[in-house]
């Protein structure tokens, strides 16, 4: 049996009693089919099952807008967790991390791309410090992106503390990579080489 997708109800609902909660996350109670239905319609919401395993199961109403803000969020959720086979290590540190320790976190987590694996790094804005979190997940990245790009982009998860997801480039990815340095790299020899020749004409 296939799983729906998140927020495919329509109005064929298996159950004769729901638990209903409200778009504003209230509960409703226990109702009839009917009465959720109508429910439903007078408000112009739609139905979604949220809880199967419960008795009665749990429907909310929601606005279109709702359920595709829930799935957005699921999707993200779904392309964090770890595919099968693929082993996910996790690193947490303060904001106000000392520049050796970094350098030591940021080894490991070179290690850990190195062996293919997903590294979940969590930040914890330290109270006296203001350290730009989102800055220090850009410092980690540029350390190791010969070989490493974000599975997940940094996000506040609660305040103060914030997470991403780490993964090792794909051959296509590294390809495309090595050849923007290559770019970079010669376009910086050219400047070079200009502000090499302007000095000569004056002197």
């Amino acid at each position: 049996k296939r799983k729906a997708a998140f927020g495919s109800v329509g109005r064929r609902i298996p159950y004769r009693i729901l638990h209903v909660i409200s778009q504003d996350g209230e509960s409703l109670g226990n109702m009839h089919r009917a009465e959720a239905l109508k429910l439903m319609d007078q408000h112009g919401l739609k139905l979604v099952l949220v809880r199967e395993n419960e008795e009665p199961p749990v429907y909310r109403l929601m606005t279109g807008q709702q359920i595709h803000e829930e799935q957005l969020k699921r999707a993200e959720k779904k392309k964090a967790s770890p595919k099968p086979g693929v082993v996910q290590k996790e690193l947490s540190f303060s904001s106000a991390i000392a520049k050796n320790d970094l350098e030591t976190k940021t080894k490991q987590i070179a290690q850990w791309i190195e062996k293919k694996h997903h590294v979940k790094v969590t930040i914890r804005q330290a109270k006296d410090s203001n350290t730009d979190m989102l800055v220090l997940f850009d410092q980690i990245l540029e350390t190791v992106s010969e070989k490493a790009t974000y599975l997940s982009k940094p996000k506040v998860t609660r305040e103060g503390v914030s997470t991403c997801i780490l993964r090792h480039m794909s051959d296509k990815e590294l390809k495309a990579y090595q050849k923007m340095e290559k770019q970079k790299n010669s376009t910086v020899k050219e400047d070079g080489n200009e502000d090499q020749k302007s000095s000569e004409l004056h002197q």
